[in-house]
């Protein structure tokens, strides 16, 4: 017989079958999710491989159109490095005036994002675990999971988590992958934020 103490410890450990918590801790249904999750995103920040144009009015050799490097970098004629990944365009406008009052006269910079990606990271039963880039208009689980190369035969259809991190702590949403696929409920109008993790069990 199994004694009281070593079932204690099982629960400790997360072990126990039923808990509702599983190997990634406490979660909230998709449904059951507070509406902040499904509200657009305030704001656009510039991202890593984001495509901006950067526009200084009358000074066509300080222009430039760019990709985002990966630590964030883009450059520009005359001040550099100008470090724009996590920050609004017209933040970023703001600073290039700044940078450039020494040689222009009153600059007038305007930044357009012209391309912009959410990266995310997909890890346990999914044929592709890692991170996935994803174009800003499909943020959406099933194109991720796509992306991922879909579930391995050994995944739990019914253990899909999405993992976002908030002011207020981890936020671990569970998902049906049946509705995943059919676009049921809130599971259809969810949209993935760049540093989001998805874990399939």
């Amino acid at each position: 017989m199994i004694s009281q103490s070593f079932v204690q410890l099982l629960s400790i450990l997360g072990l126990v079958v039923g808990t509702g918590c599983g190997s990634t801790g406490a979660f909230t249904w998709i449904d059951d999710a507070p509406e902040t999750f499904f509200r657009p995103t305030p704001g656009l920040l510039i991202g890593p491989g984001d495509m901006v144009s950067i526009k200084v009015f009358g000074q066509e050799p300080l222009s430039v159109r760019t990709p985002v490097r990966s630590d964030g970098i883009v450059v520009m004629p005359l001040i550099g490095d100008v470090a724009v990944v996590g920050k609004k365009p017209e933040v970023v406008a703001r600073e290039v005036e700044s940078r450039l009052q020494p040689f222009v006269t009153t600059p007038n910079v305007v930044i357009v994002v012209e391309e912009s990606h959410v990266r995310i990271v997909a890890i346990g039963e999914v044929r592709r675990p890692g991170t996935i880039v994803l174009d800003a208009g499909e943020t959406g689980l099933l194109p991720a999971l796509a992306n991922a190369g879909g579930l391995t035969e050994f995944a739990s259809e019914s253990r899909i988590f999405v993992l976002r991190s908030e002011p207020s702590g981890i936020f671990r949403i569970r998902f049906l992958y049946e509705d995943i696929i059919r676009g049921v409920g809130r599971a259809a109008t969810f949209r993935l934020h760049s540093g989001d993790q998805i874990v399939v069990e």
